[in-house]
């Protein structure tokens, strides 16, 4: 029972401070909460983040290992965590803000609000099937695990970094909801984080499984269906 209410206060947490950073934001940017309300895309948005972060405690704790094989770990690569990590939240904060504000607004008005929240709930999707799918071999760093396979099925079947996909989605869409440039020029800097990432990763994959990497690399996309 302790464990249970110990990963359900883990999720409200987690529900929470996305939220607050945004609520935070909208705030400093003048908003007020009847004025948030006026666009049903940012209450999609709201609802949409409520249910992710909710549920990414509980996919975690069934896939999360920190262990890797024979130290075979690209170390540098940490600082990709905590660098993507800072990002999101000044995504979550700059993008209501200026939204708010008026501050460098996109151009596209609702139409691309509602692309930017069926994109962040696409990007949900990918970001828990993702690690669901490895299971135990999910790490939250560029390493390789104790009898280390290929994974090309499920996600993996069509995107090489489904994880990576849908936090990249999350943070374009973000600004797309919010109409923010200034968000949207964060989120080009976020991407750099996980392209540097996926470089190291691609490039530790291909020395370990050589030709079967090669060949599973030819036929899937990177990040984006039938595009990259």
């Amino acid at each position: 029972m302790s464990f249970r209410c110990g990963l359900l206060v883990k999720a409200l947490i987690s529900v929470i401070v996305p939220l607050a950073v945004m609520g935070m934001g909208w705030l400093t940017g003048g908003g007020a909460f009847s004025g948030f309300c006026v666009e049903y895309s940012r209450l999609a948005l709201l609802f949409l983040t409520a249910a992710m972060f909710f549920a990414i405690p509980f996919a975690l704790k069934r896939v999360v290992n920190f262990a890797s094989r024979n130290n075979a770990r690209n170390k540098p690569q940490d600082w990709m965590v905590i660098g993507a990590t800072a990002l999101s939240f000044v995504l979550g904060f700059v993008s209501p803000m200026t939204d708010a504000a008026g501050v460098g607004v996109l151009p596209g008005g609702e139409v691309v609000r509602w692309a930017g929240v069926l994109l962040y709930a696409a990007g949900g999707i990918f970001m828990i099937w993702g690690p669901l799918h490895l299971g135990r071999q999910f790490s939250m760093y560029v390493t390789l695990q104790e009898n280390h396979e290929l994974v090309t099925s499920g996600p993996f079947s069509f995107l090489r970094h489904p994880r990576y996909a849908g936090c990249l989605y999350w943070g374009f869409a973000l600004p797309m909801v919010f109409l923010s440039g200034p968000g949207m020029l964060v989120a080009v800097v976020y991407a750099a984080f996980f392209l540097w990432r996926i470089h190291g990763e691609e490039r530790m994959l291909e020395e370990h499984f050589k030709d079967r990497w090669v060949a599973y690399a030819a036929r899937t996309k990177r990040l984006i269906p039938f595009v990259y």
